[in-house]
């Protein structure tokens, strides 16, 4: 799964520099070059962040074919939802109490209605992309075609929470930009 770590890299690269896609992936296979004792970047991306989650596999498909979702062009609550998902997770499975969200993942009827409810919101809204990575993702880790048996792995990852983080913030920041640049009607 080394050369999923050069795709993440890639995605991430093109959509939060906002590289052209050849430049992107060029830089992304950098990570394939020995640093020494056959290790690579790509390999101590892969022992710090782990494999990436099939969300981030479709999410950066579609932006390699040139569709990228209107959310991480525009919006940044969609961004928001996972970024907030992601903390409550990590934050959960490493604090010191006995709450671990991360056992939910073996049995995911809680994780499934969680997001559910912002896929189907957004699906009446006329954006069924949402619903679509859910139902795959389900679908997938139902299949066993994944390597881990938890739902959320599936889901997200740490590179995901990271790139959504940078990606909600961004445009956050141009949509009060536009807000205080746009004259004003009397």
């Amino acid at each position: 799964m080394l050369w999923m770590q050069a795709l993440i890299a890639a995605w991430t690269l093109h959509i939060v520099g906002r590289r052209p896609r050849h430049l992107a992936i060029t830089l992304a296979l950098l990570v394939f070059i020995p640093l020494g004792q056959g290790h690579s970047i790509a390999t101590a991306m892969r022992a710090l962040w782990g494999d990436p989650s099939l969300t981030s596999v479709q999410l950066m498909l579609l932006c390699f074919m040139g569709k990228t979702p209107a959310a991480l062009r525009n919006d940044w609550r969609e961004p928001a939802l996972l970024v907030l998902s992601g903390m409550a997770l990590y934050a959960t499975s490493l604090g010191p109490w006995n709450l671990d969200l991360y056992r939910l993942g073996y049995q995911p009827l809680w994780i499934v209605v969680w997001f559910s409810i912002p896929c189907l919101y957004a699906w009446w809204k006329g954006n069924a992309l949402y619903l679509w990575l859910l139902l795959i993702d389900l679908l997938v880790w139902r299949a066993c075609l994944v390597e881990s048996t938890n739902f959320w792995d599936t889901l997200i990852d740490p590179l995901l929470v990271v790139s959504m983080a940078t990606i909600g913030l961004r445009n956050l920041q141009r949509s009060r930009r536009k807000t205080t640049s746009s004259p004003t009607k009397t």
